[in-house]
Parts: structure tokens; sequence; C-alpha cells
């Protein structure tokens, strides 16, 4: 048997790093005319501005982007060239940013030990910061090992401080310093001199030196809410209460390289150690995922740890019009992928083939159109079955689904043109958004999470899951949002009560005309509140109206309490609505809680 060895040249690169390339193959057997040499580097190399758009190869002008060329340097051997779809791990025509080349030798023969060169030119490196494989194979076979190409971060832009939202006094818990390159990588700035602080200023830790991140271990003794700092940066709000049942914190709707339109093949660690997320899932498109719905379930066993970090096995359901897209989350590893040609494109097939004790199944950017509003992806919820859907996506990248505005700053005719693709998508307007299935008298919980397609869970702009929980496992998450005991935010860690009678949100209660109803509220922010809102629907007449709208008179206050007093006359429901002053990446910052049925006994 021939041996084969491919080097890449150069083998690092730094992230979005103007480049050339270069692969160079022997073997130690000639090779005839008829040999066929097949090349492909990771999505995450032809993605061009974002997931929507992808580099285009080509061999006629060695001046211009993304020029390829395939020569035996010094022989006289001509190969044709040609580039198809391939999705990077199996092969499949189904990818949208999977290009294979494949050159076949015309003329000469290229002697035993001779390099076969494959040069790119004029093009950028990934932007995400991870190790990959590039896929190299003679006439049909595998070369391995195939060699590794290593994409290094940037410098930081920005750093987090990132702790458990609940904890007890004096428990010793994890907290994450993570410093961000303007791709959000974990980025290869050091760091040192400074000690970790608590709510006080009084050093919890020795002065720190580290690159990129670093996790210490504190405790806080007494009850409260409490911020801890790094230099200038506060950690997000953290509850010391004898009983935590969190919030914890996740993103159930990452897309990656496993899907037609994704990148990343290192998520659940991006997910866990870069946004200290304590839960998430990889929720490819069935289309894709479906080759490698054994390689998921896998890596949803092998990364899940119940108590520090949980994992869920899911896919996406990407409909059009009238079913619309919908996650389908599994409460094992268990799950099967239904593809569109399977279920004629529609959810009401799905749904048979599902039981309601084991998936959850949510829709999300139900409003979206991705092209034109004569054919768009709207869901339509008088269609939904709520055994299987107890919880929306109420916001994602793409942008708020709460109600119809592509005005608001967060619609999805805005929220994407921050990307580097400067891509818009538009909101049809009809009943397609989740304050109009509310006024149909679905029971809805909200979560948010990214719909990331770069395998990046959890970045602060992009929509995170909040869900209160007995314990951090699989099982009590999953409970957990099928009682609708859950809200989302934009990104960031607010915490949120909201209570009526002390029953907690995403739960219904009774009350007789003339009870009174105590609501209780308590925001506590990541930076300076802007705005709390409590809204009321009349459950009969199906119109929203505003029950408290709270504004700060100056700011720089990022906690506000209060109990609303109502007198119960007919069937109401509310929810609570947060807004933050400052954004981040642009985006403005949010919080919805998931709402609370108040009907007559």
């Amino acid at each position: 048997m021939p041996a084969y060895r491919v080097k890449l040249i150069p083998e690092s690169f730094r992230v979005e790093s103007e480049t050339d390339l270069r692969l160079e193959l022997t073997c130690s057997e000639p090779l005839a005319p008829g040999t066929r040499i097949e090349w492909q580097f990771p999505n995450a190399w032809l993605v061009r501005g974002c997931q929507s758009f992808t580099k285009q190869y080509q061999w006629d002008d060695p001046e211009a982007a993304d020029y390829i060329s395939v020569t035996v340097p010094g022989r006289d051997c001509d190969f044709d060239l040609s580039v198809e779809t391939r999705e990077f791990d199996s092969g499949e025509p189904v990818s949208r940013h999977g290009r294979r080349i494949f050159s076949t030798l015309t003329q000469g023969t290229v002697p035993a030990g001779s390099p076969v060169v494959l040069e790119w030119l004029n093009t950028t490196a990934s932007w995400i910061a991870e190790t990959e494989h590039v896929y190299v194979a003679v006439d049909g076979e595998a070369i391995t090992p195939l060699p590794e190409i290593i994409t290094w971060p940037g410098q930081a832009v920005a750093l987090r401080v990132i702790a458990p939202s609940a904890v007890a006094p004096g428990e010793r818990v994890t907290v994450r310093i993570v410093s961000l390159d303007r791709r959000d990588n974990c980025s290869c700035t050091r760091y040192r001199g400074e000690p970790l602080r608590g709510p006080n200023g009084q050093p919890l830790t020795r002065p720190l030196d580290f690159y990129g991140s670093c996790v210490v271990e504190v405790s806080l003794p007494d009850e409260g809410i409490y911020r801890l700092r790094y230099g200038e940066v506060l950690s997000n709000p953290i509850r010391v209460t004898p009983d935590p049942q969190g919030p914890y914190w996740g993103d159930i709707h990452i897309h990656t390289c496993y899907s037609t339109d994704g990148t990343g093949r290192e998520f659940y660690e991006y997910a866990r150690d870069v946004s200290g997320l304590d839960f998430a899932a990889a929720a490819d498109h069935a289309e894709t995922v479906i080759f490698s719905w054994d390689k998921l379930k896998q890596l949803a066993e092998q990364f899940n740890q119940p108590g520090r970090f949980v994992t869920f096995l899911a896919y996406e359901n990407g409909f059009g019009h009238p079913s619309g897209h919908h996650n389908v989350h599994y409460r094992t590893l268990e799950g099967k992928v239904y593809p569109r040609d399977e279920v004629d494109g529609d959810m009401r097939n799905v749904w048979p083939q599902l039981d309601p004790e084991e998936c959850f199944t949510a829709p999300h950017h139900s409003g979206i159109s991705f092209g034109s509003l004569e054919r768009h992806n709207a869901v339509t919820f008088e269609h939904e079955d709520q055994r299987f859907s107890p919880v929306a996506e109420i916001y994602s990248h793409h942008g708020q689904s709460e109600l119809y505005d592509p005005h608001h700053e967060l619609a999805y005719e805005v929220n994407r043109w921050h990307d580097p693709g400067e891509r818009v998508n538009w909101s049809v307007p009809g009943p397609y958004y989740l304050q109009d299935a509310w006024a149909m008298g679905l029971r809805l919980g909200v979560y948010g999470s990214s719909d990331d397609h770069n395998g990046m869970g959890g970045r602060r702009h992009q929509g995170i899951a909040a869900v209160f929980a007995p314990e951090l496992t699989r099982e009590a998450l999953f409970q957990s949002f099928k009682r609708r005991a859950c809200y989302a935010t934009t990104g960031e860690r607010i915490l949120l009560e909201f209570t009526i009678n002390g029953t907690p949100m995403g739960q219904e209660i009774t009350a007789a005309p003339g009870d009174e109803l105590d609501i209780r509220i308590a925001v506590y922010g990541t930076n300076d509140l802007s705005q709390v809102e409590v809204l009321r629907l009349d459950l009969g007449s199906g119109q929203y109206t505003t029950a408290l709208n709270w504004r700060p008179q100056q700011l720089g206050q990022l906690d506000w309490e209060t109990d609303l007093m109502e007198v119960f006359t007919e069937p109401v429901m509310y929810y609570l609505r947060v807004t933050q002053h400052r954004p981040v990446n642009h985006r403005l910052v949010m919080a919805w809680s998931s709402p609370i049925w108040v009907t007559e006994e």
C-alpha cells in the first residue's frame, strides 16, 4: 500500500488575518494520470462576512481573492480542477459552506516523493479560534492522519466576570474571568497584578496572572445580592440564599459545524469555558445533522457533567409557513431526527411521532421572513400543540419575537445588521408573535437562546435562557422547561423575581372577583436600568395594557424592587419586561419573564 504524507504550510494562523497557505501531498509511489485528489478546508474557513455567505474559489486570476492552484513544482503535470458542495464530515452534498476541491491528474506522472501542492492565495483566516482538520483524499481514500489547521485568537477588547447567580452562604463557588477578542474568542491577552474583589472592594484572591481566562473559587458568607469586581468590570449579580434554585444559564439553540450553514467544532467547550454557561444544546438542522446524529449523541454524553455543565440532545426543524421553525429537545439521548422530506415540512406531522413526556418543541423567530414577505417562515400559533410546546424562544441573534414591530431596536430588520455580513431579515405582519399567541390563549413560557451559527453559544448579545431548578441536571432542567420555570434575556445575566401572591413566573393561579393580587417585582441588573414594565393581558378581549412602567430618576441604578397591588375582576395574564440603558455589541439589553395567568376560581 502506498504511504501518504500531507503537510500544511503554515500550520497556524491568527483569526481574520490575510493569508496564503499551501498543502503538500507526497506519496511513496508514483501517481499516474487519472489519479484524483480531494481537498477540503473546514467550513469556518469558507464563511464570507457572516454565515449567510460563502467564499468562492477561482483559478483564473492569481491576484484576485480565493485563488487556488494544484501543481507539481518542477514537473510538467496538469490537473483538471472542479469544486463541489460537500458536508465536511459526511461528504453529503447538503452544505451551505462546505466546498470540496477535486483535482484530477490529466497529464504527466508525479514521481514518488515529489509533492503535489495546493495553494490557496488571497484569503482570510477563520474568525473562530479552534483546531480543525483539513480533509485530503486520494482516489476516494482519506489520508491519515489528516493535517491540523490551528487558528489563534486575537487581542482582548472586552472582559467578563461570570459567577453563579444563586449560591448558599459560605459555599465555595467558581468564578470565571474571561477576556474576549473582537470576534468573542477567548483572547490571547495577558492579565496580571489585580485580585478578584468582593462587594466591598476587599481582595478575595491573590493578584491573578493569566492569559485569556482563569477560574477561581470564592465564597460569600452572608445572604443578599452581591457583585464581584475584577479591575473595572463587575460580575453579574449573585443572590446568596439558603435555598439556591438558580437561575441556571444556558443556550439551547446553537448551530455547529454539523449544520448545513454552521461552523464551529468546539461548541460545548466554548459554551462551558468561554461563555461560562451551565447548560447548552447543539440544535443543528435536521437535513444535515441526520448524518451526524450519533456523533451529536456521543458529544452530548461526553460533555454532560451533572452539577457543573449539562447538555441536551436537540435538533431544528426549519420549516416554512405555516409551521415555521421549531427546535426539538429530548429528555434523554434516545431521540430521533425527522427531516423535512419525511414529514412533508409540517410540524403537525412531527408531533404524532413524539412523546410529550420525552421532549418539548419550541417555536422561534416566530414572525420572520428570510426573503420576501410572500414566502416566509412565520409560525401559525393556532396549529401549535401545547402538549409539546410549553415554551417559545422570544429572542435570538435574529431579533425579538415578542410583538410585531419592524421599528423595534431589536427587530429582525435591525438586529443582524451589526454582524460582519450586515444581513437583514423582515418582520411578517400578522398574528405571528408571542403577544398574539398569548392572546389566543396559549400558555407559553419564554426563554432566550442564540441561534448562533458559529458554535459560539452564550455570547452577550445573542440570547440566553434562565431556568429555575432544584439542581443542575438534565432531568431537573427539562422538567423546569416543561413547567415554564424560565425567562429570557438578550444575553446578560439579569436577575428577575416575578410572583403573584407568591406564585412564580410561568404558572397559573385562581382568584375570585375582588381578590387582591400582590405582584412582586425585583430586578437586579448587569448595568444601569432604563425601564421596568409589567404588561397586562385581558384574556377575554385579548387587549394589552400597561400595569406598571417604571423609569429611574437618574442613571446608575442597577437594582429595583417593588410590590404592585391589583384587584382581580376577570381572567388576566401578566409578564415582566426589563430594559437596560447601555447596549452590548450595539444591541439593546432586555429581559422578559414567563407570564403568570390568573383565572377565576
